[in-house]
């Protein structure tokens, strides 16, 4: 029999607090009287933490917050004793930042309505009858737009002319992709100047600094865009909301939420000194107020639990984005509605994140073995899940793209991170996420950066804008990808992958010819001067081997896998690549075997030279072979493969493959034998000849979540099966020639992603011999010739501009190393 103590019923080793939202806080905590508050319920479970279990139950209700619950360690349960925090009815309990308002709403003209709000109220997100409702924005929303960006843009999106409509735009938000379309930037309009132009601030969301794109912008928070059910606006000077109901909404009688908190939840154990802290001081990447001793983690919070909740009500950080995360195109809000810093063992099992405004969960700092496992995430604005280390524990950190190396002999050469302060340890497991990103466009499912050990297990990750999985960089590896079903991915922008990793740590330069910063004084290519002095610096940071393995992906604007600049120390098998291929960029160590690559094959572009350890083998390809912009360039073992053609019977060398790379003596063309493919089923009979080259079945199943509920309300991936599958014959491929240089059109994805270009546009040079004209006019090897005294340039008009050039002085633009370069030159009588 249970015995009452201070006020909770308490059985053996065991308390149980319960709370309700029609409990009192005056009330004992029993299952008869229970508490109003989250709050409450902690200060009391507190008496208990860590010498008996305790269990919070909460009913079912609506929780709101009046300020962050925070967690520290005399909140810490133990191994023996958690401390568990449930909802008596999963998904039924739901914890808000949010505000219910009692509103008198009137009409007040063209369908809108007005009411007046509490003096003081900030409305970030509005809810009525649960559902999101949209600020109003041009253009407006259309959810069946569903690869457009931000489902609706505008070219002229806040153009003077568009501008002369609005009486007082100050508080209004631009939102506008990347100019490559590599994720997007966000601003607040401050006003308009006495030209009518919209003046504005902000842009510093991307680490990779080239502009907003020309047509890809929104504007919202305007209130002559209010044109559009759903839509409202909030003057917070007047107290007055204005809303355009849906026809069946029903005011008189609809519940109207507003949000208030960025963080419903903390995590914090103690600290010695404070985290460390970042700010961007423009576009430039300069970076000012970056504190990197180390904030070390003096008591973590330990064994807490929560299960079964509805997280919800969090606000959007879009404009506090601006923590470059190293030399990532990643920056970073550092936080989220549930914040972990500095903890161990902490559960996230069978909750609920949805629609929140930015992050989901963060993991910030020194944690370990934190579990993320059993959520539903859907329509976050940011990203579902992040793993984030201090910048403390990385050594000779760099950060932006574009920031110089350190000089070799000031490295510091030390193995692995410098501090504890990182996430390791960790487990993201049979979690469903859908539709993250719908404000930040650098988003993704799970997140990882400076962290280590991170498994990330039977995840479904479906309708993202970017990436479903997502590493920042090598530091310091040792994650375990595996059985994740990732597909809709980079939907709404560019030049990316459904899994994505870059690696540009200590070792790391730009590959080829980018200018004088990568290479050194008598004009070598500094990777390989860092990799003669200090062969062993590729593993400085990612010295434990990632592996990706037993994964279906599937990527619409990019890659299923996307080994890009830097990526190093990766073991990648038994994958099932859908549609958009397989990619490594410049880097070390890459062991790609055994993977069915349908539809655009394997991409090799801008390589590191020889030794590079990377092998690739005994996969099989239906569609495209190798695409790359110089796919002779290659620094590793490439054999033993297998080009599918249904067509074929038996199997041949692939002589094609071979023409092509000058490996692949061992390949293979042929009828590899699927089972069922148009069901999904790649697996091949036992005589299949891709046995030959060594390839092993694989499962064509158990991709994804596995716990009953999410399954139910888990999506299939698309299946398009290839059209077109390379020939086995050898053409070979003559380009033009002007002045001594070699060139073509930039007309192929491979070439696109290798230069950093935009769009498919002007002329590559493929080669410029030294002291050729060209190269005596400044044009260097890989750039992308864009214009000749201000004329747009392409493969037809090239040779005609080239050669009809007057004596006396010409301007060029060229996109070089990743950015425009403008240089003038002269030529002779």
């Amino acid at each position: 029999m249970g015995i009452l103590l201070g006020g909770v019923l308490a059985t053996g080793q065991a308390a149980d607090i319960y709370v309700s939202p029609d409990g009192a806080d005056s009330y004992s905590g029993q299952s008869g009287e229970p508490l109003a508050s989250l709050a409450a319920a902690q200060q009391k479970a507190r008496s208990y933490a860590g010498k008996e279990a305790v269990t919070v139950h909460l009913a079912d209700g609506t929780y709101y917050l009046s300020e962050t619950l925070v967690f520290t360690p005399d909140d810490s349960g133990s191994s023996r004793y958690p401390v568990v925090y449930k909802a008596q009815n999963r998904g039924k309990a739901v914890l808000s930042g949010g505000l219910r308002l009692e509103l008198q709403w009137r009409p007040y003209r063209d369908g809108i309505f007005q009411a007046e709000t509490p003096a003081g109220l900030e409305i970030d997100q509005l809810f009525v009858d649960g559902s999101n409702q949209r600020m109003a924005r041009y253009p407006n929303y259309d959810a069946n737009k569903k690869t457009d960006a931000y489902q609706g843009y505008a070219a002229d999106a806040f153009s003077r002319e568009r501008a002369a409509n609005w009486s007082e735009p100050a508080g209004g938000y631009i939102h506008a992709m990347h100019r490559s379309r590599w994720g997007g930037y966000h601003y607040q309009i401050t006003g308009k100047d006495a030209e009518g132009e919209v003046r504005y601030e902000g842009g510093w969301q991307n680490n990779r600094q080239m502009g907003m794109h020309a047509s890809q912008r929104m504007v919202e928070n305007i209130f002559e865009e209010l044109d559009a059910p759903g839509e409202w606006f909030h003057d917070a000077d007047a107290g007055t909301l204005y809303y355009m109901p849906e026809a069946s909404t029903d005011l008189s009688k609809a519940v109207v939420e507003v949000v208030r908190l960025r963080h419903l939840v903390e995590i914090y154990g103690d600290l010695k000194q404070p985290v460390a802290s970042m700010t961007i001081l423009d576009p430039g990447n300069e970076i000012a107020g970056l504190t990197l001793e180390t904030p070390e983690t003096a008591k973590p919070v330990r064994w807490i639990q929560f299960k079964g909740i509805r997280f919800a009500g969090a606000r959007r950080t879009f404009m506090d984005t601006r923590e470059p995360l190293l030399q990532s195109d990643w920056a970073i809000y550092r936080g989220g509605a549930v914040h972990l810093r500095g903890t161990e063992h902490i559960l996230i099992e069978d909750c609920d994140f949805v629609e929140l405004g930015g992050n989901a969960v963060f993991v910030d700092a020194y944690n370990r073995n934190a579990v993320i496992r059993g959520n539903l995430f859907k329509d976050n604005g940011a990203s579902d899940v992040n793993f984030v280390g201090s910048f403390a524990a990385v050594r000779s950190p760099r950060f932006g793209y574009l920031t110089m190396p350190h000089p070799l002999e000031s490295v510091d050469r030390e193995i692995g991170p410098k501090t504890e302060e990182y996430p390791a340890d960790c487990l993201v497991e049979d979690n469903l996420m859908t539709r993250c990103g719908r404000v930040e466009k650098q988003s993704s499912g799970v997140n990882i950066s400076m962290s280590s050990r991170i498994t990330v297990r039977h995840n479904t990750i479906f309708d993202t804008p970017r990436a479903a999985i997502n590493i920042c960089d090598g530091t310091w590896g040792g994650h375990l990808i595996e059985w994740n079903d990732c597909f809709e991915t980079v939907l709404e922008t560019h030049d990316h992958g459904a899994f994505n990793s870059w690696g540009r740590d200590r070792y790391w330069h730009r590959a080829g010819p980018s200018g004088p910063k990568d290479k050194d004084d008598d004009g070598k290519p500094l990777i390989s001067y860092w990799i003669e002095e200090a062969p062993y610096a590729p593993f400085w940071d990612a010295y434990q081997t990632t592996t990706l393995r037993h994964n279906r992906m599937q990527c619409d604007h990019g890659w299923d896998i996307d080994l890009d600049d830097g990526s190093t120390n990766y073991e990648i098998y038994n994958n099932l690549c859908l549609s958009g291929g397989l990619k490594t960029r410049e880097g070390y160590k890459r062991i790609v075997r055994n993977n069915i690559v349908l539809r655009e094959g394997y991409t090799c572009n801008v390589p590191y030279p020889k030794p590079t350890q990377d092998v690739f083998e005994s996969n099989i390809m239906w569609g495209g072979g190798y695409s790359a912009s110089k796919p002779r360039l290659w620094g590793g073992a490439r054999n033993r493969n297998f080009m599918h053609n249904p067509s074929s019977e038996g199997a041949e060398p692939w002589v094609a493959g071979q023409a092509k790379t000058g490996d692949d003596a061992d390949s293979l063309y042929g009828n590899a034998g699927f089972m069922d493919p148009s069901a999904g089923d790649f697996t091949v009979a036992d005589d299949s000849p891709t046995l030959l080259v060594g390839f092993k079945n694989f499962p064509m199943e158990g991709f994804g979540v596995v716990s009953e509920r999410l399954k139910a309300l888990a999506e299939e991936p698309p299946l398009l099966l290839p059209i077109y599958v390379e020939p086995n014959t050898v053409t070979k491929v003559k380009h033009a020639k002007v002045l001594g240089a070699q060139f073509k059109a930039l007309d192929t994805e491979a070439e696109l992603t290798a230069t950093g270009m935009d769009s498919l546009r002007g002329v590559l040079l493929l080669a410029v011999p030294k002291f050729s004209p060209m190269a005596n006019y400044g044009f260097e090897s890989d750039d992308v010739v864009l214009e000749v005294d201000g004329a747009n340039v392409d493969s037809k008009s090239f040779i005609k501009v080239m050669n009809g050039l007057n004596p006396g002085h010409h301007r060029a633009s060229v996109w070089r190393g990743q950015q425009l370069h403008r240089f003038e030159f002269e030529t002779g009588k």
